[in-house]
């Protein structure tokens, strides 16, 4: 079988051109292009993020706190009841305050629609009448007085004059008034006089929705056309007409393509800059890691005996050391900062370079090559730098390849838990951790950091395994 499939690919490798456009994609079509191009695009990214991103990845608006991505529907964060006009010249009317203004032709401003003293003091300044406006509460939830404990409730929503009227209770304006009409005294009227348990909801409390705006109107009987959904000051204005309520909307805006994270940072940005912080913490680490762990490797192989003994128990037991906790230790010892994580990445970063140059070195140091430089008479250092080094070259590159993309995961799992890149520098594992609350209603804050994460790991692991099929002879293909 074997066999068989070698003189395939000597047969595939006879016939396949050289010269030309053919013979160029001939010769680059067994490389692992999209990594290439993942990689070549995370350093571009990481050289110009200043250039790149639209936004500070730092300052905070929180006015687009959770900001759903360009092509997402309006979400209707919260909502919360707006003060009603109760009487006016002490009868009843229960008017929203647009509707009583309109019907005395009175002109509210946005800007006081919360404001109770302010709406009454426009009643009496344009139309000379005196307006009760408050900020009822809302029943809920009602249920029979003599049902059991777990006995389901049946939604009402309605402020508590409507729900008076609904269900023949008779409240005056007094006892609306009084501080406790949230609580005892509709509780009590409700119960004597139409023998229901309900649920009160205070005014003053936003209503958390989190909900598309489109589910948001039908649950609140707002009717909104398709041009109104893109419109953040239509949409307020079709809740504060239609239902009495101030909305919180995020509109999807062109400004910020991938949405805000859970304080109102630019997300596009934060992974812009957070491919540099990776990129430079990573590099760094790997340098010095691979700068130790060479030097180790060539000193064991070549030397052997106690020293080689000692460097390679150390390394094991370095290696059977749980990484992790060992860094939450430190930092919660030391300190999180930006150089003690490059120094734990280091320190993780070296064993591997032990171990293989030292196995590369052992069979190196009897070739020919090396003899005839000892017999003329050549020093330690110059024989490990000119004629052993070149001989793991290879061997270094491709380990260094792989283990960029357990260090970037590495780097991201530390963030993660609050033992990585100190904030509000931006790092993708510590961007994952940041949504982790609001999964459920913006997966975008998580999604697109780990996403990177899962495509530069991916890409490093590919790059490394067609590294090793092309420099280990063993392994490389006609």
């Amino acid at each position: 079988m074997a066999q068989a499939e070698l003189s395939a690919d000597l047969t595939q490798g006879l016939s396949e051109s050289t010269t030309g456009i053919l013979g160029f994609w001939n010769r680059i079509k067994r490389w692992p292009l999209i990594s290439i191009v993942v990689l070549t695009l995370l350093i571009l990214t990481a050289l110009f993020a200043n250039v790149i991103a639209p936004h500070n990845p730092i300052t905070a608006i929180p006015d687009y706190t959770i900001l759903a991505p360009a092509w997402e529907d309006a979400k209707l964060v919260s909502v919360q009841d707006l003060p009603l006009v109760a009487a006016i010249d002490g009868e009843f009317v229960n008017l929203s305050v647009a509707e009583a203004a309109q019907q005395y032709n009175v002109t509210i401003a946005p800007e006081i629609r919360g404001d109770a003293k302010a709406i009454r003091e426009a009643f009496r300044d344009q139309a000379g009448v005196r307006a009760n406006v408050m900020e009822l509460a809302t029943i809920s939830e009602v249920r029979p007085i003599d049902s059991p404990d777990d006995a389901p409730w049946t939604p009402v929503g309605l402020n508590i004059l409507a729900a008076a009227e609904q269900y023949d209770v008779e409240m005056s304006l007094e006892q609306i008034s009084d501080p406790l009409y949230g609580g005892i005294v509709a509780e009590e009227s409700f119960e004597k006089q139409a023998g229901l348990e309900i649920k009160v909801q205070d005014a003053a409390i936003p209503r958390p929705v989190l909900t598309s705006v489109t589910e948001a109107a039908e649950r609140f009987g707002v009717t909104l056309t398709p041009d109104q959904l893109r419109d953040e000051e239509a949409i307020d204005d079709a809740f504060l007409q239609q239902a009495n309520l101030r909305s919180k909307v995020r509109i999807p805006t062109t400004s910020y393509l991938l949405g805000g994270d859970n304080i109102g940072r630019d997300l596009l940005s934060r992974l812009i800059h957070g491919a540099r912080v990776s990129l430079v913490v990573v590099s760094i680490a790997l340098s010095s890691g691979l700068l130790i762990g060479v030097s180790m490797g060539l000193v064991a192989g070549w030397f052997g005996g106690l020293i080689d003994e000692v460097i390679m128990r150390v390394t094991d037991i370095w290696l059977g050391l749980p990484f992790i906790l060992v860094a939450i230790v430190v930092v919660i010892a030391i300190g999180q900062t930006f150089i003690i994580l490059i120094g734990l990445l280091a320190l993780l970063s070296w064993t591997p370079f032990v171990r293989n140059v030292r196995g590369e070195v052992l069979s190196l140091k009897t070739r020919d090559y090396v003899s005839l430089a000892q017999v003329a008479g050549a020093s330690t250092f110059r024989i490990m730098v000119w004629h052993l080094l070149p001989g793991v070259i290879n061997t270094v590159i491709v380990i260094a390849t792989l283990r960029v993309g357990q260090l970037i995961l590495t780097e991201a799992i530390l963030s993660f838990l609050g033992a990585g890149i100190p904030p509000p520098t931006p790092a993708w594992g510590a961007m994952v951790n940041d949504g982790r609350v609001y999964i459920e209603d913006a997966w975008w804050i998580s999604f697109f950091p780990g996403f990177c994460i899962f495509l530069v790991v991916m890409s490093l692991n590919f790059l490394g395994d067609w590294m090793r099929d092309r420099f280990d002879p063993r392994l490389r293909q006609l």
